[in-house]
């Protein structure tokens, strides 16, 4: 059985038994939006054909070293790097894994959390209201989600994903739970699925 480590809280996550499923329901989403939007070129098929490393390298990367429960997928900019983001439930947590498709590697392992975490509330010091007020204070738009994240590389933050005026995609704005500061803008090209059978939503 594979497992894997959370380097941060030590524990070991037991790798779903159903992965072949979920890597095949994906793959046919991303096909079937890829053959949908290749008469128009649109931004799936754009930015797919345009990464160095295919989707289902990373995929599989991700699932062998962190879990097999991939539920969505998400492709975007950060800091400039070309990433495939996938939401991945593993033993009863949720994770959000950065697989650069430029590189193949994984970029970063955040770990959602609730509001009533411990780890969450010995850190955050701003309410969700004042995390939003200080992304739109930047980014003015339609606010889609706001959500909780222990990132790996360090703070505890609020990711504030706000529509793109006029335009396809959100900014995912990540705002320091301690202390408001902006500390990293993504830009999200795309999301397929909105839910897939037998995932979170």
């Amino acid at each position: 059985m594979q497992t894997w480590q959370d380097p941060r809280y030590g524990e070991f996550i037991d790798l779903n038994k159903d992965s072949d499923m979920k890597r095949l329901m994906l793959c046919v989403s991303v096909a079937t939006a890829l053959a949908a939007a290749a008469a128009t070129a649109g931004p799936i098929a754009d930015s797919v054909a345009q990464t160095k490393v295919p989707l289902t390298t990373c995929m599989d990367l991700v699932a062998e070293q962190i879990g097999a429960a991939i539920d969505h997928l998400e492709f975007e900019s950060r800091q400039g790097d070309p990433t495939y983001e996938f939401e991945v439930n593993a033993k009863g947590a949720t994770y959000y894994v950065g697989c650069s498709a430029g590189t193949g590697l994984i970029s970063a392992v955040d770990l959602v959390v609730k509001a009533d975490d411990p780890r969450w509330t010995a850190v955050a010091k701003i309410t969700p209201e004042q995390a939003t007020s200080a992304a739109l204070a930047r980014y003015p738009g339609e606010v889609e989600e706001i959500k909780r994240l222990l990132l790996q590389s360090g703070p505890a933050v609020y990711e504030v994903d706000i529509e793109i005026p006029g335009g396809d995609g959100e900014f995912n704005i990540y705002v320091d739970a301690a202390d408001g500061a902006i500390v990293q803008v993504n830009v999200e090209y795309w999301e397929i699925p909105e839910s897939m059978p037998g995932g979170l939503d």
